[in-house]
């Protein structure tokens, strides 16, 4: 990946700042005044007076309160099962040294790929992808073999999951270096390769791909899908560059052509059609690693982040009609607070501090830390991740995959990051402080005011280092608890189980919308009880190359019910619920208009 570049930039506005709980980063809202649940045994506190400036000194954000506490709670519980549930699969070494394209990376999913109400699991890898069934209960079968998912060996790199056909069944979108593969889920535990069929290029226009996603771009109902492009690998590429006193590794990317996004219709006869890219992409910055879909301005259009590799990010309002305004810079998620791009190898949409307004975070290169731009305003973002201590747990790695995921139900958004060097001799490049394989991060949010890392007080299977890339997080066995899987790029997978034994309530919302969009994708759904409240959007896309569980998961704390929920389903029908139980998964079906 490619070490982040200064961009100069100044703003000349006055800012004035004006958000909203159901839309989106919009109107002001009353802070969050819910409390974190803890063991009755408090935690160290200490006040941070400080709280950074925001566009000339306007501060977007309150100070941190000095209750706060600063230790994670000793009862957070993970281990890595990967091996006893049966998912047993390891990505082999690769030749030294490593070029960019070896140490590039690859994702994973989970998806219930048979309706079963189980989340499977599939991992790419090279020069074919495995599936494993879910058998019940968490356990895990490898189906790869049956699945027809390996009729096509190529050099894969991202997945995609969604039901383009509108079938009932979530298909699978592979991409690879010159490469794409779109497999038709046929009955729940076999697919069958459509590629060519469906209008897509099977060659990828012979483009280095990235990540992709599916999402209802022009409103019509069917899935159109986006997908990102790294670099231009030419037969005059440099391989290898000298990075000190001798010492070679893969080269980075930044003396090679950047290659673009590209964005696909979905016709709805079972076919893509490509959207020029004079309307779509033209206008950004290429080399892209990360996608996430969100509705900046709750207009009921699903907006695009685009993270890239050292040069600015696109941010892609959706004005209807496949055709884009890039709003980054405006918005402020284009570079990180210090001006710099970032290398923007993750990406995922949550509200950490429970405002009502979905903030987005990004992880980086090592040495210059995450970026957590937090929503200020309608469209307008802050990079606050000095004040609430990302950027400091995050400045000595280099980061990959990234999700929100609440720990232990108490309503606050956690994150989990995996970590890994792209020069396999980094340690003799960059010193002892920067090892190749590197620890996951479970950074444990404080009431949306600070961020704890967790792991070194679990398991030394969970401090295990690893060569971090792509990550999804699901509840495997049905628990209420969200679990997590990440890929290791030379070793075995890591399937994380979250063992957190508490009182806390929680609530899975599993929602299924009107022909065409059958899994509801681009559904936005809103929570409230009392001064709480929980905002969530149906869209699996994001992390690094992967795919998660769509369903969407709230923790409650010590709440028996949710006051009110209310849907905004992707045709625009909006849908309310009163006094929803807690501890249930809950199959919502779109009504009748």
């Amino acid at each position: 990946m490619l070490r982040p570049i200064a961009i100069r930039w100044l703003w000349l506005a006055s800012v004035v700042l004006h958000c909203g709980a159901t839309s989106g980063c919009r109107d002001q809202v009353a802070p969050m005044a819910a409390q974190k649940s803890q063991p009755s045994s408090s935690t160290p506190t200490q006040q941070n007076d400080s709280a950074e400036p925001a566009f000339g000194g306007l501060t977007a954000v309150g100070p941190v309160s000095p209750e706060i506490p600063l230790v994670a709670p000793s009862f957070l519980a993970f281990d890595d099962q990967a091996e006893s549930r049966g998912l047993r699969y390891t990505w082999p070494d690769q030749p030294r040294p490593l070029t960019a394209l070896e140490s590039f990376g690859i994702g994973c999913a989970t998806f219930d790929a048979d309706n079963d109400g189980w989340q499977d699991v599939l991992l790419v890898g090279n020069p074919v992808p495995a599936f494993f069934h879910n058998r019940g209960n968490g356990q895990f079968e490898d189906q790869s073999a049956a699945s027809g998912l390996q009729v096509i060996a190529a050099h894969w790199i991202g997945v995609a999951i969604a039901d383009y056909d509108a079938d009932g069944w979530l298909d699978v979108l592979l991409t690879g270096y010159r490469k794409l593969a779109l497999y038709k889920n046929v009955d729940g535990l076999h697919f069958q390769d459509v590629t060519a069929a469906a209008g897509l290029d099977p060659n990828n226009g012979n483009f280095w791909g990235s990540s992709a996603g599916f999402m209802d771009l022009d409103g019509d109902g069917w899935l159109d899908l986006v997908t990102m492009n790294y670099v231009v690998l030419g037969p005059d590429t440099k391989k290898y560059c000298e990075y000190a006193h001798g010492i070679m590794s893969g080269c980075g990317p930044r003396r090679d052509l950047p290659e673009f996004a590209r964005i696909w219709r979905n016709t709805g006869h079972r076919g893509f059609h490509l959207v020029p890219a004079e309307q779509t992409t033209k206008q950004t910055q290429g080399v892209g690693l990360v996608l996430a879909f969100t509705d900046l301005d709750d207009d009921g259009r699903m907006d695009i982040y685009l993270g890239n590799d050292g040069v600015p990010a696109d941010l892609l309002r959706n004005q209807g009609n496949f055709r884009f305004e890039n709003i980054a810079t405006l918005s402020g998620v284009s570079v990180g607070d210090n001006g710099q791009a970032l290398s923007a190898m993750g990406a995922d949409w949550g509200d950490f501090d429970r405002d009502g307004r979905l903030d987005l975070v990004v992880t980086n290169w090592f040495d210059y830390s995450a970026a957590l731009f937090q929503c200020v305003g309608d469209r307008l973002y802050v990079d606050s991740a000095k004040r609430n201590d990302l950027a400091r747990l995050t400045r000595t790695r280099l980061g990959w995959g990234a999700k929100w995921i609440d720990f232990e139900n108490d309503g606050w958004l956690d994150l989990f990051i995996v970590n890994g060097h792209v020069l396999h001799n980094s340690t003799e490049i960059h010193g002892a402080g920067v090892p190749f394989r590197q620890v996951l991060e479970l950074l444990w949010n404080s009431e949306g005011q600070r961020f704890v890392d967790v792991v070194p007080q679990l398991s030394a299977a969970i401090q295990e280092p690893m060569l971090g890339r792509g990550s999804a997080t699901a509840d495997f066995d049905n628990d209420g608890r969200v679990d997590m899987l990440g890929v290791d790029l030379e070793g075995p997978v890591r399937l994380i189980m979250n063992g957190t034994r508490t009182a806390n309530h929680w609530l899975k919302f599993d929602l299924r919308g009107k022909h065409p969009n059958l899994f509801a994708y681009g559904a936005r759904i809103v929570g409230r009880a009392g001064d709480q409240q929980w905002i969530s959007e149906v869209s699996p896309a994001s992390s690094y190359l992967s795919s998660s569980d769509p369903r969407i998961h709230w923790g409650l704390g010590e709440l028996p019910d949710v006051e009110s929920v209310t849907i905004r389903w992707p045709s625009g029908q909006v849908q309310t619920l009163e006094h929803v139980a807690a501890d249930q998964i809950l199959r919502i079906n779109e009504p009748a208009p």
